[in-house]
């Protein structure tokens, strides 16, 4: 029989050969995609720069207001799409009400109108006879996070956003946020 010579030194045989990464170096990778996917998926944390068109009455002309820089502590908007659905129809008077309770708090509050032509917007804000501003083309939502309609988002002065919400908001709980 025949055998093979070995050298003292030489455990070759002995040593445990890797199967793959292992089970830490994993879960590290796997950590690190879930954070940059929150990262990427996570709202927007200011309101948008962007100058929209303010509608104050039927006499008035419409002009620009930037929506970030409003009067200290902050503000609060309501975002709605008439045109896309019956759920932006149905949150109005809310919003109305809202924006008035939070006037009497002196905090500024705007209903904006997104997604729909400036000509079809001015026909619906003649009806609510406050200020509204216009989003035409849904930029300043897009910038601003605002995923759908109807949206509650307040913020603070210089764009920080406080708060945002898809249900219907207390002005109590908007003056909170601000403040």
């Amino acid at each position: 029989m025949a055998q093979t010579a070995t050298t003292p030194g030489d455990r070759s045989h002995e040593r445990k050969v890797s199967m793959g990464p292992s089970g830490t170096s994993i879960l590290l990778v796997i950590g690190a995609v879930a954070v940059g996917v929150w990262l990427y998926l996570r709202p927007k944390g200011e309101i948008g720069a962007q100058g929209l068109q303010k509608y104050a009455g039927y006499e008035a002309n419409t002009e620009m207001a930037s929506l970030r820089n409003c009067t200290p502590p902050g503000c609060a908007a309501v975002y709605l799409t008439p045109a896309a659905g019956k759920a932006s129809l149905d949150a109005l008077p809310g919003a109305l009400t809202l924006a008035g309770e939070l006037e009497q708090q002196g905090i500024e509050c705007f209903i904006v109108l997104g997604e729909e032509a400036v000509k079809d917007a001015v026909k619906r804000a003649r009806g609510i006879r406050r200020p509204v501003v216009f989003d035409p083309l849904g930029e300043w939502a897009k910038e601003s996070g605002i995923e759908r309609a109807p949206c509650w988002i307040a913020w603070r002065t210089g764009g920080r956003i406080r708060l945002r919400s898809p249900e219907p908001v207390s002005a109590a709980r908007i003056a909170e946020a601000i403040r």
